[in-house]
């Protein structure tokens, strides 16, 4: 048997795991309301008297909570998003029914620092973008009107509040649920850092019999002495009620008391895990002689975690791998405010994939989440939003720790969390100039941290996740917490594939006292750029793919590191960044809306036990313009033994995956071609089909080439991609006399990744040749239509380079000055007609006059 001897603390304020917050059943005393409707916002940052019950918000928007005021412009390439205050108001109308309650106005998040005011006076600030706040307005309230509720809002840095810096968005908002919570004077207590006054824990469990310890705060709000009963019930799943225990206590007027409580033995728990996830309910009553006083009731779980003596994670006294992902909280059109169904559509997502495992980075998620988790099975990673870099202030310290015993005292209770983690990368950054002491203070910020922790919770280990940098760089950091988590990219930001495994074997021997996990790896992907030649940092499908067929076998093999997570679930919203998506990190095994990558099918096929078989569906535009590109690969990921495949209802052979994946070559003919695969695994069998549209483009080179007949090249690239309204670009190529129909002579390609104004193509203007070149096209005679692209990502101001284009040794663009013209990083096109009249085609030529010219892509078309 294990004993815990724990300090507990409730994670969530009045809940029930499947609604999201508790909803008191129609016999008890305690009244919980949503305030998510009929609410007035507006960025009134510098407005006079907003707080005052008689102000005019007749002009302000109409919005309904979770509400972000930066689901727009987080993603605005012209200007910053708004970082500021804005302000929300709504009317709460109190009848009889609350006379005599206790009032609580209770957030579930705010983001980053709210002050609450009712009737116009202020009744509380909140410091923390990630975590829920309570506050009382009993006394500021008037029972039989309209009262009024005014927050303001603010998502401004400041030094003393993490996150300083970080990749993701700092959207600003109520975006979290808002409810109204009543109460009889005498009551749980609701204010312990916005916890319900009931912690549960199972100190003494094995596989044959538990015991559960409650414990909290019961406060005494009326003028009275009172006596009452405190009892506790336990439920399983079918409701059976399979334990009651209770205490007395009296309570003299405006007294709080704790209070502790164990049950008798439970025999023969049904203990929770990811493949079982039994979950019991315990309600908790106070009772005075025949009247109930309060009632809460909550989830929990039976189970056991710890570390082997061989640094293995150890559930319910077994060695498990945890295997599982991150995720962040925003999605596509919503930014951060999602309602609840959105986030447990995401825990179904990851249980969907196969995973035992998920890290809510870089900051406490929304409760609907945990919930989710628990009832579907997740082993969970929660984290305080201390990310990147520190602020050596001594508020920024205070708020750190706050801000990790409201994470501890908010999600206490869920079965799924096994970690708290306080730390991410916090060395990856570095303040400019390097204060003196500064690494000594973060070390003993992370000391603080790491004992707090361990006084509020001890069951639950420790983690923090540092980057490859911070690893051995001799500060001691990575010894702090009992879980040494590691944010690795090798095959991305450095080195090869191939240097995991040698890596983590060299890691293991140096250091084999510590406890290894991989809390980050992934790369980014944009399912309109392919190529034949994947690369790190081409934001291909293809890379992205080869990125995970190559990483995670290494991972498994290496039975010493005790868990990894894909970065990330979804794709996320990241002002900062400027890659093909501008604002987006495109690291997610689903893009933003939640629509799967191919890759996502990958680690399904390795993961589940059911029939996995899927053909990409991300690259089924394709297009060729010389002999031979009719070939083309496609890829496919299964768990069959073997797979059949017919194209265009020719059989096309069969094939057996080797790590999940199989490549195919395809003959494929101009138009619609269909795919079609069928594999088994045992007696299963399963099927998927795909339609690859082919343009075969090799007819605008012959003589009776058609009107509408085109070339689309996306010049400096050695990828294709696919604009909106399906051209595909194709990657560019050299010229061959007598070997090719087209390409460039001379130049040489460059990428940036800088946003590209004017445009939503950034991959066809990311990429570009420069200096002095030109492109061949052996096309027959005839008017074609050409138009060019360009963009300077370079250079600023005017004169910096100018060149001139000639077509057929006409000039046809002269003093070219995009910078001066147009300015940086901003997509120009220009398009003139051409009469050809010879054999030799066309030819498209940069001259230079200052500096070297520049061209981003290419559109040939005859008339």
């Amino acid at each position: 048997m294990r004993t815990n001897p724990v300090r507990c603390f409730l994670a969530t304020i009045l809940l029930v795991l499947s609604f999201g917050m508790l909803r008191a059943k129609e016999n008890t005393p305690r009244m919980i309301r949503s305030l998510n409707e009929g609410w007035r916002f507006d960025l009134a940052e510098h407005a006079e008297g907003v707080a005052a019950p008689s102000y005019d918000d007749s002009r302000w928007s109409r919005v309904s909570l979770p509400h972000t005021w930066n689901v727009n412009d987080a993603f605005d390439k012209e200007r910053s998003y708004h970082r500021g205050v804005g302000w929300y108001r709504r009317t709460l109308p109190l009848d009889s029914t609350f006379a005599g309650k206790k009032l609580f106005l209770y957030f579930e998040a705010a983001n980053q620092v709210a002050d609450v005011f009712v009737n116009g006076q202020f009744v509380g600030q909140h410091i923390g973008g990630y975590t829920a706040f309570v506050f009382p307005i009993t006394d500021g309230v008037v029972i039989g009107r309209q009262n009024v509720i005014a927050v303001r809002v603010d998502n401004r840095h400041s030094d003393d509040i993490p996150p300083l810096n970080a990749d993701f968005t700092f959207y600003g908002g109520i975006y979290r649920d808002v409810w109204l919570i009543a109460t009889e004077p005498v009551h749980l207590d609701v204010l312990d850092h916005a916890s319900p006054g009931v912690f549960i824990d199972t100190p003494e469990i094995s596989e044959h019999s538990a015991r559960v310890l409650v414990r909290g705060t019961i406060v005494n709000e009326s003028t009275k002495r009172t006596a009452v009963e405190l009892i506790h019930h336990i439920f399983d799943e079918e409701n059976k009620r399979i334990a009651s225990f209770r205490r007395s206590l009296t309570l003299l007027p405006g007294e709080r008391k704790q209070f502790e409580q164990r049950s008798d033995r439970i025999r023969n728990p049904r203990l929770w895990s990811p493949d079982h996830p039994y979950l019991y309910k315990l309600r908790t009553e106070i009772r005075s002689g025949n009247w109930l006083l309060d009632v809460v009731e909550d989830r929990f779980g039976f189970r056991w975690f710890g570390i082997s003596p061989e640094k293995k994670f150890l559930l319910n006294g077994k060695p498990f791998k945890l295997i599982g992902t991150n995720r962040h909280q925003d999605r596509a059109g919503m930014g951060n405010a999602l309602p609840d169904s959105y986030h447990r559509r995401d825990v179904e997502l990851v249980k969907a994939t196969g995973f035992n495992f998920l890290r809510t980075a870089h900051y406490p998620q929304d409760r609907s989440l945990l919930e989710a988790a628990d009832r579907l099975g997740l082993l969970v990673w929660q984290e305080t939003p201390i990310v990147n870099i520190i602020s050596m202030s001594s508020a920024f310290a205070e708020n750190c720790e706050r801000m990790l015993v409201e994470m501890i005292r908010q999600y206490y209770n869920h079965p799924s969390v096994v970690f708290w983690g306080y730390m991410n990368e916090v060395m990856l950054r570095e303040p400019n100039p390097i204060p003196e002491g500064y690494y000594k203070h973060l070390i003993d910020l992370a000391k603080r941290l790491e004992a707090r922790l361990k006084n509020e919770d001890s069951s639950r280990l420790s983690v923090t996740a540092i980057s490859f940098h911070e690893i051995d760089n001799g500060t001691g950091f990575g010894d702090i917490p009992d879980v040494h988590g590691m944010n690795l990219y090798f095959g991305w930001y450095y080195q090869e594939l191939s240097s995991w495994g040698r890596f983590l074997d060299s890691l293991k021997m140096k250091r084999p006292d510590r406890v290894y996990m991989v809390s980050e790896y992934g790369a980014d992907s944009d399912e309109r750029v392919h190529t034949l030649q994947p690369r790190a940092f081409d934001f291909s499908s293809e890379y992205i793919q080869d990125f995970h067929l190559a990483t995670f076998p290494q991972l498994m093999e290496r039975d010493f590191i005790i868990g990894t997570a894909v970065w990330n679930q979804f794709d996320f919203g990241s002002n900062h960044l400027q890659d093909t998506k501008r604002s987006l990190n495109q690291k997610g095994l689903f893009f933003y809306d939640r629509t799967p990558k191919d890759v996502w099918h990958y680690y399904r096929a390795k993961l589940l036990k059911q029939p996995i078989l899927h053909i990409g569906r991300e690259w089924l535009l394709r297009a060729g313009s010389q002999q031979g590109d009719e070939r083309q690969p496609i890829r496919v990921f299964t768990n069959c033994d073997s797979v059949a495949f017919t194209l265009n209802g020719a059989l096309l052979g069969r094939k057996s995956p080797v790590n999940a994946f199989i490549e195919l070559v395809l003959p494929l003919q101009a138009g619609a071609n269909r795919l079609e695969a069928e594999g088994g695994s045992g007696t299963s069998t399963i099927r998927d089909g795909v339609t690859v549209v082919y343009d075969d483009r090799t007819s605008l080179f012959s003589k009776n080439a058609a009107a509408g007949s085109h070339i689309a090249v996306n010049v400096g690239a050695h990828y294709s991609y696919t604009d909106a309204a399906g051209v595909v670009w194709e990657w560019d190529r050299a010229f061959e006399e007598g070997a090719t129909k087209w390409g460039y002579v001379g130049g040489r390609a460059g990428r940036t990744h800088r946003s590209i104004r004017n445009t939503e193509d950034d991959p066809l203007f990311q990429a570009y040749r420069e200096d002095a070149h030109s492109y061949r096209f052996l096309v027959p005679p005839g008017t074609y239509h050409v138009e060019l692209g360009f963009v300077d990502p370079l250079l600023e101001g005017a004169g910096k380079r100018v060149f001139d284009l000639h077509i057929n040794e006409e000039n046809v663009f002269a003093a070219i000055d995009l910078a001066g013209q147009y300015g940086r990083d901003r997509a120009v096109r220009i398009s003139t007609t051409i009469e050809v009249k010879n054999r030799a085609g066309l030819t498209i030529e940069s001259v230079p006059r200052i500096g070297l010219p520049i061209l981003s892509s290419i559109f040939v078309r005859r008339k």
